[in-house]
């Protein structure tokens, strides 16, 4: 028998226990050292609550311009206005903040849990895959009239991504849509942290530095982003050893997997049955974001590789278990 999705969801969603395990985790392996994961979380939670409710807010006013088109606006009011939707939307902000925050503190802490790092191996694995020869230089000298367009594109995509992401998502009136969206969502991100610290690497151009010295005046998005990052990781090293100085929980530095062409590639998948022009436009993001992850020296190709293969199976997880039947949970 199908749940009134109107209905308040009185048990926990995956979403939710997956975030709070792998936090206590972290805080278990942090506490030790003195570092403040808990006592910050306030910090992320005051900084975060805006923008991620006003893409909610962003999405539901497009939805309700769409639904006035077609005729459908009451339908889509009565689904928003019932007190299941707006509990599951609180609890869908609250913990994808605290998700952020835990996936933050795993990859900040890198260095200081796991210092030994893979860049040499990383680079070899590529140089294997194009018979011996380095697929970031062959994209560096291919387009190199062009690295202006990527040094611009790539943050500027992504952080366009998550906005059409979760405006589109977390405004949306199907339960199992929003909640299947978060839990491959949370999965993929806290995973691909753990990935980090199982495997670290600071990415070629910080370890091949020389690769990038004729475009860095093509590059000078990215390589300000860089420094400000490595000085972050260089910070969190210093607080491990006894000091006391001020860092940021988004710029933990670690490459492999690539969860910028992750996110892409996930939010891809969800499209394709959902939203047509979506799909078209998560499509070109993955393009820009595969290749300009090379080209700027974030990442090496087998990150980006792998970044696929992570969101195929927590798209593969959430799709399944989301829609595993005509009911909804």
């Amino acid at each position: 028998m199908a749940v009134d999705e109107q209905a308040v969801y009185k048990r926990p969603y995956f979403f939710e226990l997956f975030t709070l395990v792998n936090l206590a985790i972290i805080v278990a392996l942090t506490l030790p050292r003195g570092l403040q994961v808990l006592p910050t979380l306030k910090d992320s939670m005051r900084t975060s609550w805006l923008p991620f409710g006003g893409e909610v807010l962003l999405g539901i006013g497009i939805r309700l311009a769409v639904a006035a088109r077609r005729g459908e606006m009451s339908s889509y009011l009565r689904r928003i206005r019932s007190a299941g939707w707006i509990v599951d939307t609180l609890r869908l902000l609250f913990f994808t903040i605290v998700m952020i925050h835990t996936y933050g503190w795993i990859k900040l802490t890198v260095p200081i849990l796991h210092p030994r790092l893979f860049d040499p191996e990383l680079w070899n694995i590529d140089q294997r895959m194009l018979g011996g020869y380095s697929p970031t230089v062959f994209l560096l000298t291919v387009f190199r009239p062009i690295l202006s367009l990527f040094d611009w594109s790539y943050a500027n995509i992504f952080f366009a991504s998550i906005v059409i992401a979760f405006s589109y998502f977390l405004s949306a009136p199907e339960r199992k849509l929003r909640v299947g969206f978060a839990d491959g969502n949370t999965l993929m991100w806290i995973l691909g942290a753990w990935l980090y610290l199982a495997l670290p690497s600071v990415g070629p151009a910080y370890r091949f530095p020389e690769v990038w010295f004729e475009y860095t005046r093509f590059l000078p998005i990215t390589q300000h982003f860089q420094l400000m990052l490595m000085r972050n990781y260089q910070a969190v090293i210093r607080i491990a050893q006894g000091g006391n100085e001020p860092i940021s929980i988004i710029y933990g530095v670690a490459a492999f997997p690539s969860l910028h062409v992750a996110f892409q590639t996930y939010t891809f998948l969800w499209m394709r049955k959902q939203w047509r022009y979506g799909q078209i436009v998560f499509g070109i993001f993955l393009f820009f974001i595969l290749l300009g992850s090379m080209v700027t020296g974030w990442h090496y190709l087998i990150d980006g590789i792998a970044g696929l293969a992570l969101a195929v199976l927590c798209y593969w997880a959430s799709h399944r278990w989301a829609f595993r039947s005509t009911a909804d949970r």
